[in-house]
């Protein structure tokens, strides 16, 4: 007697995705939706965390600013945001109440007697910027991206900033880990437009981590010295070389 054929049915298995598919589907998310949809709910994040994490820390800053040198306890100035959007910036203020109105203005001095002690240390290690993380919660800001340009400054080079304007401004960016205030103008400009060129998540997490180094051996960073005051020994191609090094220091 012949055996009957097993008509068992073998279970079968989706077919695992096409590693190009998959390799696409990465290339979306930290790529086109990152910068769509992600970026965004990164900063929500990220920056609600950490305001809730350094709290403290952001009380006893207010704190020495009021015991040493009173009211306002934070440096509000315009700058441009996102489609060319002016926003107010939020930081722990640095210098004399309405330093301003004197000394160089906009600019600042060597030695500037209009900062205040605490303000020196505060700029030093960065701290005084903390405050905006409020702007970034506010949807001012990102914790990455472009800097946050005087509005007089995109006024009087603007065709310059277009692409990058189509950007939030960012806590910090790529001219903070690559020289800071030492950067000519044209310089910072062709970063911030490096950066806007290819926004990605990875991009994004590899320059924040890159920002606490460059922030705690200040690299870049000048000693209370205006950036309107350095010389542009190198133009970059296309740069009117006549023009005046980078922004001027934040009057704070």
């Amino acid at each position: 007697m012949s055996e009957s054929p097993d008509t068992t049915q073998t279970a079968t298995h989706p077919a695992l995705p096409d590693d190009r598919v998959l390799l696409n589907l990465l290339a979306e998310l930290n790529g086109p939706l990152y910068r769509r949809y992600g970026k965004r709910l990164f900063d929500l994040a990220a920056a609600g965390a950490g305001t809730a994490a350094i709290s403290p820390l952001l009380a006893a800053l207010a704190g020495v600013v009021y015991a040493t040198s009173g009211r306002p306890i934070f440096f509000r100035q315009e700058r441009v945001g996102r489609h060319g959007r002016v926003f107010r910036i939020f930081k722990f203020r640095t210098m004399i109440p309405d330093a301003v109105k004197s000394g160089r203005g906009f600019y600042l001095e060597k030695n500037d007697p209009r900062i205040t002690p605490a303000g020196k240390w505060m700029r030093s290690t960065s701290l005084d910027e903390l405050p905006q993380l409020f702007n970034v919660l506010l949807g001012d800001m990102s914790l990455v991206g472009p800097r946050p340009n005087l509005v007089f400054i995109v006024e009087k080079y603007r065709s310059r900033y277009e692409r990058i304007l189509a950007e939030r401004p960012g806590i910090t960016a790529l001219v903070a880990v690559s020289g800071r205030n030492r950067l000519t103008r044209s310089k910072m400009i062709a970063l911030d437009d490096e950066y806007v060129a290819d926004v990605t998540l990875l991009g994004d997490l590899k320059l924040l981590a890159h920002t606490l180094p460059a922030v705690l051996l200040r690299s870049g960073a000048t000693d209370n010295v205006s950036e309107e005051f350095m010389e542009d020994v190198e133009p970059d191609p296309g740069w009117v070389e006549d023009e005046p090094p980078a922004d001027p220091e934040p009057t704070s």
